[in-house]
Order: C-alpha cells, then sequence, then structure tokens
C-alpha cells in the first residue's frame, strides 16, 4: 500500500511538471490569441468589420499555432477556442457583406453570394438559416422595388427554399412569389403562392384578394372555399382537378 501511495505521488510530480512546462510553452502564443480575439471582438461590436477580421485572423493562426505544439493539458480548451473563433470570424465576414448599402448594388450582391456559395458545410453551420434567408429577401425586395422582377423572383425563391422557421418571413416572401407570378400571368402558380400565405396568416386579406383575382383569371372563382382552406400541396391538386 505505501509504495503505491508512493507511486501516486511521484505520478502526480510528473503530471505537475509537465502541466508547468506546456503552460509555459503555450502561454505566450495563447496570450497573444486571447488579446486578438478580444480586439476582434471590439471591433466587430463597433462595426469596424474589415478591422475586427484582420485580428481575427490573427487570433485564428495564433490558436492554431498552440496545436502545433501538441498540448496535452490545453488540448481540449484550445480546441473550442479555435471554433469559436472560427464561427465569430464568419459571422463576421457574413455582417460585413450585408453592411451599409452593399446590398443594393450589384457587385455587393455578387461578393455577397460568392461568400456564401464558398462557404463549406461546416462553415455553414455557424450562420443560421434564417439570417441567410433574410439577407436573400432583403435582396429580393430591393430587385423588387428596382422593377428587376426576374432577379427578385430569383431571390425570393432562395428565402423560401431555405424553409427557415420564421412564420412571418415566409408568409412575406411566398405573397411577393404571388404577385410577380400574377403580373406574369402565371395564375396557376401565383394562386398555390397566395395559398402558402394563407398558410401562415389565414386572416391576410391581401393574399385573399390576390386569391379571388387568380380564380377569376382562371374562371374557377366557385371553388373559393376549398381554395381558402386547401395547403399549397391540397391547392396544387385541386388545380389540376377543377382546370
Amino acid at each position: 500500500m505505501e509504495d503505491n501511495n508512493i507511486d501516486n505521488i511521484e505520478q502526480k510530480i510528473k503530471n505537475l511538471e509537465e502541466w508547468n512546462n506546456e503552460r509555459a510553452n503555450i502561454k505566450p502564443i495563447l496570450e497573444i490569441a486571447v488579446d486578438c480575439h478580444n480586439k476582434a471582438r471590439r471591433e466587430s461590436y463597433w462595426k469596424n468589420y474589415e478591422k475586427a477580421s484582420e485580428f481575427f485572423k490573427q487570433a485564428i493562426e495564433n490558436y492554431r499555432s498552440t496545436l502545433k505544439l501538441n498540448p496535452k493539458y490545453y488540448l481540449q480548451d484550445v480546441i473550442e477556442r479555435v471554433d469559436s473563433v472560427i464561427g465569430e470570424y464568419i459571422n463576421n465576414i457574413f455582417s460585413l457583406k450585408i453592411s451599409g448599402d452593399r446590398l443594393k448594388t450589384e457587385q455587393g450582391v455578387i461578393e455577397y453570394m460568392e461568400f456564401i456559395e464558398s462557404l463549406n458545410s461546416e462553415e455553414k453551420k455557424y450562420i443560421g438559416q434564417y439570417e441567410i434567408a433574410l439577407s436573400y429577401f432583403k435582396i429580393g425586395a430591393i430587385y423588387f422595388e428596382d422593377g428587376n422582377f426576374d432577379r427578385a423572383y430569383e431571390f425570393f425563391n432562395k428565402t423560401a427554399n431555405l424553409e427557415c422557421n420564421r412564420p412571418f418571413l415566409n408568409r412575406d416572401t411566398y405573397f411577393k412569389i404571388g404577385q410577380i407570378l400574377f403580373n406574369k400571368k402565371r395564375f396557376k402558380e401565383a394562386l398555390v403562392s397566395f395559398v402558402s400565405v394563407l398558410s401562415f396568416d389565414r386572416d391576410n386579406m391581401d393574399a385573399v384578394n390576390y386569391l379571388d383575382k387568380c380564380l377569376k383569371e382562371l374562371k374557377i372563382f366557385e371553388h373559393k372555399f376549398k381554395f381558402v382552406s386547401a395547403t399549397p400541396t391540397e391547392a396544387k391538386k385541386l388545380i389540376m382537378e377543377v382546370l
């Protein structure tokens, strides 16, 4: 028993020496990483996104440098820090791409889309689907106001395809899609879009009024009650049945 106690004490001393040596090697680099990380957060908070990006990159570089030292005791802590700073960095770039009037210019939209499409599956997890869907909707709304309905339709569809869990955004998206389709005289598709609006907001009278117009254009107004209470899938089947 006494020998076991001595062995345990010696092991603890050895572990403590290892920890102290590792700490001495890692601490200077880790302190730089933490300092850059804090500076990046401060600049991002003040919406100085480009300056923040520089500090985030430095923080990531220094956190990764500590991993190259093959830490044993600090390993999990540094891995978590790297994951955190990468997430913040990507969100900072996202904020930069949508900041100010960037999305009001064609070049700004191109740069934003290049950024989104360049993200791999791991990186995409750092940005919420709602944030991306909302940015698509904003771009679509800008094109809509400018009368560029084809581009507006493209981005409203991108919003809808993300299927984010925000009823108000889905409602507004399908309403805009419906308006564009109606103006293009694509009444069947427009009808389904306005039914989709009602699936999120049963009391939306603007959607009901457009739905009425679609039914009259298609000469199936007598089926209004069925369409008003239908789901989008049911509406598609109903159109095939009554036309």
